[in-house]
């Protein structure tokens, strides 16, 4: 291991995002965020060593104090000892599909025209296989699969089929579970492939206001299809998550209406993030900040005394570092949203946990 500066994303991670674009990773940053290797891109062969020739370029800009544009005053790069490179991926994301059948209100495919004007879709398949055959992608990669709805594609069975041929094990599809997938089932079933839907709702109201759609028991209909196939031998997970988006869904009812939800579901956890548009906008509104910190403790605690696996995602952890920037007093220790196991019930949880267990008894 050599210790220098640099970043988990640029290190071993592929982004391929839905503007024809490729890079590192999809975090936002003070500066644009988003790293670009490749513009234009529609399916073409990359010539591997060529890619990755570039990464190591970036890396020493970054052992040398500097790093890419885009990547100025990114919190994720810090000093560290790191692995070995390989010219192969740990992790890839393949977020190419724009077309959905919900219009989720923080959805960025809805908020800018200009992306579902501009955006051409294309056909994974080639380049995944070739991927493959020079072994940059292998079985212990982890491929991240999100969207739009990428269940529309008339390619996504043949894609999620490729992958669990060639003996990739750990397969993450963001769905909005609208539609059953035969193909997402037998892949849970198998155990390698997991699931995350974005509810971000507790009430069927909420959730139609939010989505602009009425498939609020659709939803959770399937997702209770998955859950039951969830091969336990395995890792594999089916897991809901719940966006914050502030003044639309930011209340504790909210939230814990949704855990009990999922709790019912029997899904494998939960997951909290902040809607990207008001982060990215809002990246100096410390009192949203400071309610949203809230909001994301209550999370953590409901979730604890329901015993359900909960995970809070890397934006909001983005959100706290840059709250203990611009806040002159009272820091936050950021290390709250890791301390699963260190978190005391006071005689008032109990209670609370009592009252909880009623109400999903009721449900």
């Amino acid at each position: 291991m050599e210790e220098y500066r640099s970043c988990h994303s640029i290190e071993g991670e592929l982004f391929f995002n839905h503007l024809n674009k490729i890079g590192y990773c999809c975090m936002l940053t003070p500066s644009g965020g988003q790293p670009v290797l490749y513009e234009n891109y529609n399916g073409e062969i990359i010539d591997w060593n060529e890619f990755f020739k570039k990464r190591d370029e970036h890396i020493e800009l970054m052992k040398n104090g500097s790093a890419l544009p885009a990547c100025k005053d990114c919190l994720w790069i810090k000093e560290a000892k790191w692995d070995q490179r390989k010219n192969e991926f740990r992790y890839i994301l393949l977020n190419v599909w724009v077309k959905c059948n919900l219009f989720c209100i923080y959805c960025s495919n809805h908020k800018d025209e200009n992306v579902l004007k501009n955006t051409r879709e294309y056909n994974l398949i080639p380049v995944i296989k070739d991927m493959i055959e020079k072994k940059v992608l292998t079985q212990n990669t982890k491929i991240d699969i999100a969207g739009g709805e990428a269940t529309l594609d008339k390619n996504f069975d043949e894609l999620l089929s490729l992958l669990i041929n060639n003996g990739v094990k750990n397969i993450n599809i963001n769905t909005n579970a609208t539609i059953f997938s035969k193909s997402i089932s037998d892949g849970v079933k198998k155990g390698v492939v997991s699931i995350i839907s974005s509810v971000d709702a507790g009430t069927p109201k909420k959730f139609e206001y939010i989505k602009k759609k009425n498939l609020w028991n659709q939803v959770w209909q399937n997702i209770d299809v998955y859950s039951k196939n969830i091969n336990y031998n395995n890792n594999n997970t089916v897991r809901t998550k719940f966006i914050i988006i502030p003044n639309v869904n930011s209340s504790k009812i909210e939230i814990l209406k949704f855990i009990l939800k999922s709790k019912k579901a029997k899904v494998s956890g939960i997951i909290l993030n902040i809607d990207l548009h008001w982060l990215r906008q809002n990246y100096y509104d410390k009192d949203t900040m400071y309610e949203i910190i809230k909001l994301t403790r209550y999370f953590i605690k409901i979730a604890n005394l329901l015993d359900i696996d909960w995970q809070i995602w890397a934006h909001i952890e983005d959100l706290i570092k840059r709250y203990n920037i611009i806040q002159e007093s009272s820091k936050i220790d950021v290390n709250f949203i890791f301390n699963k196991d260190k978190i005391k019930k006071t005689i008032f949880d109990l209670f609370l946990q009592i009252i909880l267990k009623i109400l999903l008894f009721r449900m």
